[in-house]
């Protein structure tokens, strides 16, 4: 694929340029430019930077997959003499990874490869008679930041060839990396401990421009931050990530790094006093094609969507990460499991997930176990022999992951690719069995549930039993495999693996459910992934629905689910007959809740429900992300099950279009390639309005009835309860008023001293409604029911005005 050498340097430089110039006897018609990295890189045509990718080629299991990118140079050539370069950084091939700060895991040395084809013929490719030399980027790295010194010396370099295995070369597979906006700065805040922080209003990954004018001369220091506690920046989550850019500067000059990234919405600068105009942030992801989009009336909610679309922006910067500020950024399986679906709704993402799944292939373990982090970097360098495993949700991936974009996309080579590394998967984990059921076993549970019991020692894994999980996922994926070998037509495999999933099935039920259907688990997660993957039977599945209802009330509608059970919980509700129940839950105000994080100031998702407690500090355990997109699966159910659209088999070319309004959203509109569903609460009627383009059969079902088929334009019109209600009620609990401290503010402005006393703890506990509080105070005397109304209206009224966005 490449003619050219992989060239590098004797020097151990964390950045270095290699460059060579040439001549042509005329300028060509058309030259491209083919290059790639061991490490990061970015090519220069005669001092002119070439195309708009940034830290190419990218992250791959480099050792069998590295992209080859491709550049049209054909403008930047001349006649005579020209220059190309190449500046090389070290990016996740040779640099620090991971919070242990493990270095050089693919490699010992950086290095690039091209070659320059001009009118189909090889004009130039990289070789021993490159020169080098040190670069303006003195250090850079993918945690730490750069450091960039337009004042130093450039010293020349000793040119080395190194061994590189081109038979992992491929070309480009999916869109590349590029600043995708630019954010202004909202404001400038001098902090109470006296630092200068620029606000771009919006936490994003990417990195900052600065402008410099002619007569400037210093040493400018960027440091970077999620949010600001009690007023003051705060940085403690990025644990060892320095997360720091500087630059060494004279004159007027706009500069950006190129090898790193950061996840931020504050920075910190010191060393000069910028003007805002001359600090942006440039928003950087994978361009990835927008594909969906959910707009409502109702601003807290619609910020909660924009948080969702931000936050897999913010994580899909090249693979899907966990996260892109700490020292982490890693392409976590379970995350990516709890959110491919909302994902594959908002972009297009099928490039983006088939580069990934290629990693997972190449990273699978020979006995079929799934590391937890893909690209695998530490068994690249075979430094931790078990660490592909057959834990549930984050290994299933393997399975579910292909199921999924398969769904979405009806593109059947998500199945036939991944259908071997199916079949090793199951192989394995039936290696963790004994009598048919998984109990042995790295797992991580119910991750970040809020369920453990007090006098119990806290841990992340949540209080339902690890191996319950695994079990129903392994059904779960026994059912996957069986239906993908149908799909390929290999019917004798389809009906194996249809029968370890039947087998599997009734182990599971023997072993987790009395004869009489009762499930032997009470956790709110449990009963959720009994009913959502089918592990009940259907003659007890009505009353475990409500045993999930009635738990989730008895929680206050409040999320204490953690990555396995909140992206079911609200489908598990929905579809089992308490549709309301869900729509409680979502619309909830208080901690911890979607909304909760959106009244805490969250421009994306939380890490975890109380990564911000209620009174602004952060989690005292120290791993706070405030931009993980795992929770961000709710748009998901806002997409399916209120906006409605849903295909029928595989690919959207059939779909069911069935919106349900409700209360707290008197106006919604949603997209999904084309498909367009909105309605609007008018005076007592529900209007609706559904696009289906043409080559698409749509069923249109409106409160349980079809209205039309095919596709058109469609309006319709339908008598409706009030659905334009304050954010609380009188059937809000007062629990959310209690754990929202905005609510607590605007409700003690208004109702005064009512909200106080021994009887409030005990309100809270049961719980009981802000009604119920009303008609108690009113029997102490202590107000009149008669002005409980027009005090709720203010009340409703004031906690707009702390929560306007």
């Amino acid at each position: 694929m490449l003619k050219g050498e992989f060239i590098s340097v004797y020097e151990d430089k964390s950045v270095f340029t290699v460059y060579k110039t040439f001549k042509l006897s005329e300028r060509p018609q058309r030259a491209i430019l083919k290059a790639t990295a061991a490490g990061l890189y970015f090519a220069e045509v005669n001092g002119k930077r070439v195309g708009e990718n940034y830290l190419a080629p990218g992250w791959t299991s480099y050792k069998k997959t590295l992209q080859v990118q491709q550049y049209d140079v054909t403008e930047l050539l001349r006649n005579g003499e020209n220059t190309v370069a190449f500046t090389v950084g070290e990016g996740w091939y040779k640099g620090d990874l991971t919070w242990d700060r493990k270095r050089r895991m693919y490699g010992e040395d950086a290095a690039v490869c091209a070659d320059l084809v001009a009118d189909d013929a090889v004009v130039l490719s990289t070789d021993g008679s490159f020169n080098a030399r040190e670069s303006v980027i003195r250090e850079s790295g993918i945690y730490d930041g750069e450091v960039i010194d337009f004042t130093a010396p450039l010293h020349d370099l000793t040119v080395k060839i190194i061994d590189y295995n081109k038979a992992a070369l491929v070309e480009q597979i999916c869109e590349p990396v590029r600043v995708t906006e630019r954010l202004p700065v909202k404001q400038i805040i001098r902090t109470p401990e006296g630092d200068l922080v620029y606000d771009f209003g919006q936490n994003v990954a990417g990195v900052v421009e600065v402008n410099t004018h002619d007569g400037f001369d210093g040493r400018i220091k960027l440091e970077f931050c999620e949010i600001l506690v009690h007023g003051n920046f705060y940085n403690a989550n990025l644990r060892t990530a320095k997360a720091t850019d500087e630059i060494c500067i004279k004159g007027k000059a706009t500069v950006r790094p190129e090898f790193t990234f950061h996840g931020f919405r504050y920075v910190r600068i010191s060393g000069a006093e910028l003007p805002s105009d001359c600090v942006t942030a440039l928003v950087m992801h994978t361009d990835m094609r927008r594909t969906g989009s959910i707009h409502s009336s109702n601003k807290r909610f619609d910020r909660l969507m924009q948080n969702v679309v931000w936050g897999q922006r913010g994580n899909f910067v090249d693979i899907p990460t966990d996260c892109p500020q700490r020292d982490e950024r890693l392409g976590w399986t379970g995350d990516i499991n709890a959110f491919c679906r909302t994902a594959a709704y908002n972009y297009d993402i099928r490039a983006f997930m088939k580069k990934w799944l290629n990693d997972l292939r190449n990273d699978q373990g020979e006995n079929g176990g799934i590391p937890h982090m893909i690209p695998d970097f530490y068994r690249c360098n075979q430094l931790n022999s078990d660490c592909r495993h057959t834990d549930a949700m984050w290994s299933d991936c393997v399975t579910m992951v292909p199921r999924t974009l398969y769904e979405m996309y009806g593109d059947i080579s998500f199945i036939a690719d991944n259908y071997a590394a199916m079949k090793k998967f199951i192989a394995a984990r039936e290696q963790t069995t004994e009598n048919g059921l998984v109990c042995r076993g790295t797992e991580y549970g119910d991750w970040l549930a809020l369920d453990n019991e007090q006098m119990v020692a806290c841990d992340c894994i949540g209080r339902t039993d690890k191996y319950y999980i695994t079990n129903v996922f392994f059904v779960n994926s026994l059912r996957i495999v069986a239906e993908s070998a149908r799909l390929l037509g290999k019917t004798a495999e389809a009906e194996l693996y249809a029968k370890k999933y039947e087998k599997t099935l009734k182990l599971v039920r023997d072993e987790y459910f009395t004869k009489n259907g009762r499930l032997a688990l009470d956790t709110v997660t449990a009963q959720v992934i009994a009913l959502h993957f089918g592990i009940v039977e259907e003659n007890h599945r009505n009353e475990l629905a409500k045993q999930l209802n009635d738990n989730v009330v008895r929680h206050g509608y409040r999320m204490v689910t953690g990555f396995v059970g909140s992206p079911y919980l609200l489908f598990a509700l929905a579809d089992n007959g308490y549709f309301d129940t869900a729509v409680r839950v979502l619309m909830n105000n208080c901690y911890p809740s979607w909304l909760y994080e959106v009244d805490m100031g969250a421009t994306t998702v939380w890490e975890r429900w109380n990564s911000l407690m209620p009174d602004g500090t952060p989690n005292p355990d120290g791993m706070n992300s405030y931009n993980h997109y795992a929770y961000g699966s709710v748009m998901e159910f806002v997409y399916r099950r209120i906006a409605g659209i849903e295909t029928v088999g595989a690919g959207f070319k059939k779909v069911r279009i069935a919106p349900r309004p409700i209360k707290g959203l008197p106006a919604l509109e949603a997209e999904y390639n084309g498909i367009k569903v909105g309605y609007k609460y008018i005076d007592g009627d529900v209007k609706y309005a559904v696009t289906v383009p043409s080559g698409i059969y749509a069923e249109i079902v409106i409160n349980g009835k079809t209205v039309a088929t095919g596709s058109g334009e469609y309006k319709f019109s339908t008598q409706s309860e009030n659905l334009d209600i304050p954010p609380y009620t009188p059937e809000s609990t007062v629990i959310e008023v209690f754990d929202n401290p905005k609510a607590v503010e605007a409700f003690n402005e208004v109702f005064g001293g009512i909200f106080t006393g021994s009887e409030i703890a005990w309100m809270k506990a049961e719980p009981k409604t802000l009604g119920f509080m009303a008609e108690f105070r009113d029997s102490e005397g202590k107000m009149k029911l008669s002005d409980f109304p027009e005090m709720l209206d203010r009340a409703n009224k004031l906690f707009a005005q702390k929560t306007e966005l």
